[in-house]
């Protein structure tokens, strides 16, 4: 009996180390699941950083690319202007008049205007020469008078005649439309008088319509009653011969049910043999199925009953083994809870250095992270220094051009104030040959007066001409009046009549 009991022992503890190898084993495969769950969200992450950061490099790259090209660019647009300039300033410098040079064209210029001065001075002295010739003789004045009053009536003649014309234009226009006014008034009443003749002929030939379907409709209800008429005497006939029809019909369907009836009668009375029949058959069955199912049950209750002893039996045996193996194996059992503590240490163990693993692989993923990100920060910063130091340099090239534009701005002022002083030094060089020109002022002047004389002497002979001109303008002012009134003879005006 000792044998079988050490046996039960051992067979309990490898049941319950199975157990706990399978619950590790199933620790273990959601270890595994976690660990690859995870690690695929990891990969799937770091594929997403890893497309990013590419895609940023790659930026960063044609931004550099970029930037070089537009430095290039900057430099060789710099050296064209700066060529450009040069050129400027060279083709500048060739250009600059010389002061003798300058001297000459204002000299030229100043014989130009004092020359236009003159001659609008003479202009103006013609001017006022002739004004004060007509202004004196009275004759003239006499005549221009009358010129400007003859305009004045011939003006007014022209607007009286305008004015007539716009008036005959009016009434002209007002007796169109009067006209008009009076054949659409016309044709109203035309078209009035055609619509109630229309109006007229439609009534009637509603009445004559009307008239027709009224007997239409006397004829179609004449036809239909004798034709009601005709069909009720029909239907008359027609349920006189259905009834003699039913009569016969419901004696043949007696006669017919009778023997329906004893044929029904028959057959039922074979059916009631034949279920009798069946119903014994069925009963005879059914008993020998019983008998045979109750004696199964039997045997088998019997058999259940001897197992179940063997059982009881089995169990009492079980129970005092067990008692007699736990009462041997009582300092065992402390052997065993240690072995038990010794192996849960093992797997905490175990549990820790995998934990432990894992949070290393944490750490070093962190840190490369971190590091990604430590090298993002700083070349962003890079480029902000790149860009920081881009625009001191452009800031730098700017104020150099600024300087250097304001240089040649300084000496454009010193140069003009150079010119203007020499150009002064000029003019005060020439007063000395202010009494010259006096002379020749005076010589001028003597030679005006003669002109002036010469002048007058032609007037006087153009007076002449003059008279003869007004009289002419004159006549031809007269001509054209006695004109408009020969032609405006045929309107007379509203107050003249």
């Amino acid at each position: 009996m000792a044998v079988p009991m050490h046996l039960r022992a051992d067979r309990n503890i490898m049941k319950r180390q199975k157990q706990e190898i399978a619950h590790e084993q199933m620790l273990g495969q959601h270890m595994d699941q976690f660990k690859v769950e995870q690690k695929g969200l990891w990969e799937n992450r770091m594929i997403g950083v890893i497309r990013n950061n590419r895609v940023k490099s790659k930026a960063a790259a044609i931004e550099a690319n970029h930037k070089a090209s537009l430095q290039q660019r900057r430099k060789k647009l710099a050296e064209k202007l700066a060529a450009e300039q040069q050129a400027y300033e060279k083709e500048m410098v060739d250009r600059e008049e010389t002061p003798q040079q300058r001297m000459d064209k204002m000299a030229v210029r100043a014989y130009e205007l004092k020359k236009r001065r003159e001659d609008e001075r003479k202009s103006i002295v013609q001017e006022k020469l002739y004004q004060q010739w007509r202004a004196g003789i009275d004759d003239l004045r006499s005549m221009d008078s009358k010129i400007v009053e003859l305009k004045t009536i011939a003006d007014r003649d022209y607007q009286l005649d305008e004015k007539s014309a716009m008036k005959a234009e009016e009434r002209a226009h007002d007796e169109f439309y009067d006209r008009l006014w009076h054949e659409g008034y016309l044709a109203k009443i035309e078209r009035e008088e055609r619509e109630k003749e229309l109006k007229r002929e439609r009534n009637e030939q509603q009445k004559r319509t009307l008239g027709v379907q009224q007997q239409m409709k006397e004829a179609k209800f004449q036809e239909e009653k004798d034709q009601e008429a005709a069909e009720v005497l029909e239907m008359k006939k027609l349920w006189h011969a259905q009834s003699e029809e039913e009569k016969e019909a419901a004696i043949r369907e007696r006669i017919m049910a009778k023997e329906e009836r004893k044929k029904a009668d028959e057959y039922m009375q074979i059916q009631q043999d034949q279920k009798a029949e069946s119903e014994m058959m069925e009963k005879e069955f059914d008993k020998r199925f019983i008998n045979s199912v109750l004696d199964r049950e039997r045997k088998l209750g019997e058999q259940e009953e001897a197992e179940r002893q063997k059982a009881k039996k089995k169990a009492i045996e079980f129970t005092e083994a067990l008692k007699i193996e736990m009462a041997r194996k009582a300092e065992s059992e402390e052997h065993l809870i240690k072995l038990q503590h010794e192996e849960s240490e093992r797997q905490w163990a175990k549990r820790y250095e995998q934990w432990e693993k894992e949070e290393l692989a944490r750490r070093a993923l962190m840190e490369e992270v971190y590091g990604d990100r430590a090298e993002q920060v700083r070349l962003k910063q890079e480029m902000r220094d790149q860009l920081k130091d881009d625009m001191d340099r452009e800031k730098f090239m700017a104020e150099k051009e600024v300087q250097r534009l304001e240089a040649i701005e300084k000496e454009r002022v010193e140069g003009e104030a150079l010119v203007q002083k020499r150009h002064q030094e000029e003019l005060f060089r020439q007063m000395d040959f202010h009494q010259v020109q006096r002379h020749r002022q005076l010589q001028q002047h003597a030679i005006e007066q003669r002109q002036a004389a010469i002048a007058e002497e032609k007037i006087r002979r153009a007076v002449a001409g003059e008279k003869q001109k007004s009289h002419a303008i004159m006549h031809e002012v007269m001509d054209r009046r006695s004109a408009k009134n020969a032609a405006s003879r045929s309107t007379v005006a509203p107050w003249d009549k």
